[in-house]
C-alpha cells in the first residue's frame, strides 16, 4: 500500500487527521483490524500507522508505517500485564543478533507512549525484499529457488555455531533480499554459551526443514548435506535416519497445532456462528459477495450466473463468481428424514472437506484451496452443509491422458506425478476414500490437484493406514482396466511406497 502521510519534522504534532489510537482502540482490536492511525510516542513522536501486518488481539500488531519521515516497522505491544517483558525479549534476541553480526533490520526506536501502556519497537524497512515463505509459496519449482534455500541453511548454521537458537524457526522469520538473508523476530532466540550441540542443532534444523512439504525428502537432504558441510559434520546413514524421524516428529507438532486453529478466529481464519448457523472461511477472500454468501449460501443456487456441475441426491455443485473471483460451491444434501437424523450429530461432510484440505495445504499437497464451509443448525443439531473452494481451470486426469495418448514423456511424467500425490496423502495418515479418476484435476501448470475430500478418512495407527491404502490403490487402478499398459506403469510407480 502506498503512503499517504509525510512527516516534516520528528516534533511535527500534526496528525493529518488521522485518529489517535487509544490503549482502549488497540486491545480492542480485531484480527480484520486493518484501518490508517496514528501513534503518539514520548518525546512529541508520531508514529503513522498505513498497514496492518499481523494482530494478535490482546497482544500486539505488527505495521507499515512512517515515522520521521522514513518507511518503518512497528512491532506494538499492548497485553495488560506483560507487554513491557514481550518487548524487552524481543530487544534481547535483536540485540543478540546485532552482537554476533547477524543481518537484521536496524532497530530506530524503543519506547512507551505517554500513558505507558503501549510499547514500542520502531525499525528500519527492507525494500525489494520478500520473506522466505512468499517465495517459497510462489516458487515455479524448488530448483528455481534451492539457491535461496541455501543460503538460508548457511545463515541457520552461523547462527547455531554462534550460540543462537530460534525456537520459533518459520520461513517468515527469514527477509531475503538480492545479497542479503536478513533474520526477524527476537523474541523467541536463545543465547548459549557455545555452539549448539549437534542433537539441538539437528531438532531445530529439522523444524526448519518440515515447513518444505511433505514431497521434499530428496530437497531435505541436499540442504542437510549442505548444512553438514557448513558445520563441518562427518554424516552417516544414522544421521538421515534421525533427521527425518525428527521432521516427522515436527510434522506432527505442526499439524496438531494448525489444526486448533482452523476451526476457530485467528489471523487467517474467521468464524461465522449465530444460533442456525456455523462455519469458518479464509479472511482472504472476504468481499461484499462473498460476505453476503455466507450470510445466506443457498442464493447462489439460485443465482442465474451460476453454472450447474452436478445435481445429485447427496450433492448439489455449482461454479459461481463473486468479487471477481471463481468458486465452486458444494451443497450437502438431507436425502430424506432418517438420512437428516443419520448425519444431524455427526461432523458435516463440509467440515470435514475443510479440515482435511487445509491439512493437505498445509504439507504443500495440492487441493482445490478451501474457502469456507458453512453448516445450517436447527436446534443444535446439524442440518444442511456447504463447501467452498477456489475453482480449479482444468480438466480430469482421465481426459488428460487421451489428450495426451500420443506424448508417452507427458503421460509417463503425469503418472508419476500422480502416484506422488497419492503417497503424499499417505504420508500424513489421509486416505482419500473414492478414488476415481474424475477427482483428480490437472491444472494449467500440468499438476495434479486432488478434490473431493468429504470421503476421506485420518488414520491412527500404520496398520490401519497400511490396509487402507492398499485397498484404495487397487480402487484407483480400476480406473485404468481398459488400458492394462497404464495400469503396469502405474502399479510400478506407488509400489514404491
Amino acid at each position: 500500500m502506498e503512503n499517504n502521510y509525510i512527516v516534516t519534522t520528528p516534533s511535527d504534532n500534526d496528525t493529518h487527521g488521522l485518529d489517535t489510537l487509544s490503549w482502549n482502540e488497540l486491545y480492542a482490536a480485531n484480527f480484520a483490524f486493518n484501518q490508517p492511525f496514528c501513534l503518539r510516542l514520548r518525546d512529541n513522536q508520531l508514529f503513522f500507522g498505513d498497514q496492518v501486518i499481523r494482530v494478535i488481539p490482546r497482544r500486539r500488531m505488527v505495521a507499515f508505517g512512517v515515522w520521521q519521515g522514513k518507511q518503518v516497522v512497528a512491532k506494538l505491544f499492548f497485553d495488560s500485564k506483560h507487554a513491557k517483558r514481550h518487548m524487552e525479549k524481543d530487544i534481547a534476541g535483536i540485540k543478540a543478533l546485532q552482537k554476533n553480526k547477524i543481518p537484521t533490520p536496524e532497530m530506530y526506536y524503543e519506547g512507551v507512549t505517554p500513558d505507558q501502556r503501549i510499547y514500542v519497537l520502531i525499525f528500519e524497512r527492507i525494500n525489494d525484499a520478500r520473506n522466505l515463505e512468499e517465495i517459497w509459496r510462489d516458487k515455479k519449482n524448488v530448483d528455481d529457488v534451492l539457491h535461496l534455500l541455501k543460503s538460508v541453511i548457511i545463515e541457520i548454521a552461523t547462527q547455531h555455531v554462534l550460540g543462537l537458537l530460534q525456537y520459533d524457526l518459520h520461513l517468515k522469520n527469514f527477509l531475503l533480499t538480492e545479497k542479503t538473508v536478513y533474520t526477524l523476530d527476537g523474541a523467541q532466540i536463545e543465547v548459549f554459551p557455545n555452539l549448539l550441540a549437534k542433537k539441538t542443532s539437528m531438532n531445530n534444523l529439522a523444524l526448519f526443514l518440515s515447513q518444505l512439504g511433505i514431497d521434499s525428502e530428496g530437497y531435505q537432504e541436499i540442504l542437510f548435506r549442505h548444512y553438514a558441510e557448513a558445520r563441518g559434520w562427518s554424516l552417516k546413514q544414522d544421521d538421515f535416519i534421525e533427521l527425518f524421524l525428527l521432521i516427522k516428529k515436527w510434522n506432527d507438532l505442526r499439524w496438531k497445532k494448525f489444526a486448533r486453529k482452523i476451526f476457530r478466529n485467528s489471523s487467517n481464519f474467521a468464524c461465522v456462528r449465530n444460533w442456525k448457523t456455523f462455519g469458518m472461511y479464509n479472511r482472504s477472500y472476504s468481499g461484499p459477495e462473498f460476505d453476503q454468501f455466507l450470510a445466506d449460501p443457498e442464493t447462489v443456487f439460485q443465482h442465474p450466473a451460476a453454472k450447474l456441475l452436478k445435481a445429485g441426491r447427496s450433492a448439489t455443485v455449482v461454479k459461481i463468481r463473486l468479487d471477481n473471483r471463481h468458486y465452486v460451491v458444494k451443497r450437502y444434501n438431507m436425502k430424506n428424514f432418517w438420512h437428516r437424523v443419520c448425519r444431524c450429530l455427526r461432523p458435516t461432510r463440509a467440515s470435514s472437506s475443510w479440515r482435511f484440505a487445509q491439512k493437505l495445504g498445509l504439507f504443500d499437497i495440492l487441493t482445490a484451496k478451501p474457502a469456507a464451509f458453512i453448516e445450517r443448525r436447527i436446534l443444535g443439531f446439524r442440518g444442511k452443509s456447504y463447501y467452498v473452494t477456489e475453482y480449479v481451470s482444468s480438466e480430469h486426469a482421465g481426459d488428460y491422458f487421451i489428450r495426451n495418448f500420443s506424448r508417452q514423456d507427458k503421460c509417463m511424467n503425469m503418472i508419476r506425478q500422480i502416484s506422488l500425490l497419492l503417497k503424499g496423502i499417505a504420508k500424513v495418515e489421509i486416505t482419500h476414500g473414492d478414488l476415481k479418476i474424475t477427482n483428480i484435476l490437472v491444472n494449467p501448470e500440468d499438476q495434479p490437484v486432488l478434490i473431493d475430500l468429504d470421503g476421506a478418512s485420518e488414520h491412527l495407527s500404520m496398520s490401519g493406514l497400511r490396509k487402507a491404502w492398499y485397498k484404495e490403490i487397487e480402487r484407483f487402478l480400476e480406473n485404468f482396466s481398459s488400458n492394462p499398459a497404464m495400469r503396469k506403469k502405474f502399479e510400478a510407480e506407488l509400489g514404491k511406497w
